[in-house]
């Protein structure tokens, strides 16, 4: 089978899926606008990054500004396939950035499969449930209209779409559920994030090993949408009643999927002022991008792994934690919920409540034993993202609609 596989980000939700189908024998090819190396595997295309819009435009013209040079982009890229009398059975895409929008002037008659993550609503972005944030006002809700839109053009022209979980498959309006909507998660490698007690390796001059108290943190961006200054301002407590527990933080300071710190500040430097008298800063270790093997063993090492996040997208950072075996404390709801079963693999509290996480975190670093108990059941609830599972089921849906 031929597959054309597209994402600006390459390989993005194909990270798994494009090494196993070259694996199977399919013949691929690959746009993106990125220009990081890539494995020769296949074929790889890349198209420029769009131009910046006029400063002063409204934000749904800029990003209408932005999804038409993309989809220009990639529909010249297909043209030239055509021409060279390369066509695929099966288009797979990310449709959030507008790059499958020109492809059916190309190929009318090719079946896409469509990864749109989710159809976005104010409280994805914090918006009304946050309480820092007020009710979404007209620019966040023509933010979303526009963002929707797309989402609604790209659907009309896909066979099927694929999401990873149920919370972002229930996201969709009805008209858009049904045989063609798929959840199956992307997957992950539960040999390589499996537990071991004996980890041992060095991180920015930190002695890793399971012989210290260690809290793990782990999110893209440090960002108030995955929780992260409830988490610090749970520290002080913890601090204070552990004086050998050490903290581990990954992620980037980027204003991340729910915007920055009003003050246009990273959110990083707003705690560290706001809590600067409580924090034994020497025990907390902001590490910021780590590779992913170090990262894995990060998370072999943790005690107690922090997942917090408001609605939106589940990262892959918790099934990896749950798959190294981490006891987890997560927040109530949705999308942690669906990972998360309370008082069964792992504890859930209120996300916006730093005193209902530090007195979790306290008294499970303080008992081994349930410790245990959440991080082995962890592990086996893991084992259903699996990508020998999930690379099986996406593989034959995608054999079920090739041209």
């Amino acid at each position: 089978m031929k597959l054309l596989l597209i994402h600006q980000n390459f390989p993005g939700q194909f990270r798994q899926l494009a090494p196993f189908l070259h694996d199977q024998g399919h013949e691929l090819v690959a746009i993106c606008s990125h220009q990081r190396p890539l494995p020769a595997q296949f074929r790889v295309f890349r198209y420029k990054e769009p131009s910046k819009p006029q400063s002063g435009l409204p934000h749904p013209s800029q990003l209408a500004h932005e999804v038409f040079q993309r989809a220009d982009r990639v529909a010249k890229i297909c043209e030239q396939l055509r021409q060279e009398g390369w066509r695929p059975d099966l288009i797979c895409a990310h449709s959030g950035w507008g790059e499958t929008l020109g492809i059916k002037e190309v190929w009318p008659l090719i079946p896409q499969i469509i990864w749109p993550e989710m159809w976005l609503k104010p409280e994805h972005s914090g918006w009304g449930i946050d309480p820092e944030k007020p009710l979404p006002g007209l620019d966040q809700k023509l933010e979303h209209v526009c963002r929707n839109t797309l989402t609604r053009a790209a659907l009309d022209q896909a066979s099927a779409w694929i999401v990873p979980t149920s919370h972002q498959a229930r996201s969709f309006p009805n008209e858009f559920q049904g045989d063609q909507m798929q959840v199956i998660h992307e997957g992950i490698d539960t040999q390589f994030a499996s537990p071991n007690d004996r980890v041992s390796f060095e991180v920015r001059g930190i002695k890793i090993t399971r012989d210290i108290p260690t809290i793990t943190f782990v999110n893209r961006n440090l960002e108030r949408l995955r929780g992260f200054d409830i988490f610090m301002r749970a520290l002080p407590a913890i601090q204070r009643h552990n004086n050998q527990v050490r903290i581990l933080i990954v992620g980037d300071n980027e204003g991340g999927y729910g915007a920055g710190h009003p003050s246009g500040r990273m959110l990083k430097e707003v705690m560290l002022e706001e809590l600067s008298s409580e924090l034994d800063l020497e025990r907390i270790h902001f590490l910021g991008r780590i590779h992913h093997a170090g990262l894995i063993s990060l998370l072999q090492a943790s005690w107690v792994h922090v997942y917090l996040s408001y609605p939106f997208v589940l990262g892959w950072s918790l099934l990896e934690a749950m798959a190294c075996g981490c006891c987890i404390v997560g927040s109530e709801g949705m999308p942690v919920a669906e990972a998360i079963d309370h008082g069964e693999n792992g504890l859930l509290i209120p996300m916006n409540d730093s005193k209902a996480l530090s007195h979790e975190v306290i008294k499970l670093l303080d008992d081994k034993i349930t410790r245990k108990k959440y991080s082995k059941a962890a592990r086996q609830k893991s084992l259903l993202w699996d990508q020998k599972i999930t690379l099986e089921k996406l593989s034959t849906f995608l054999a079920s609609n090739k041209i």
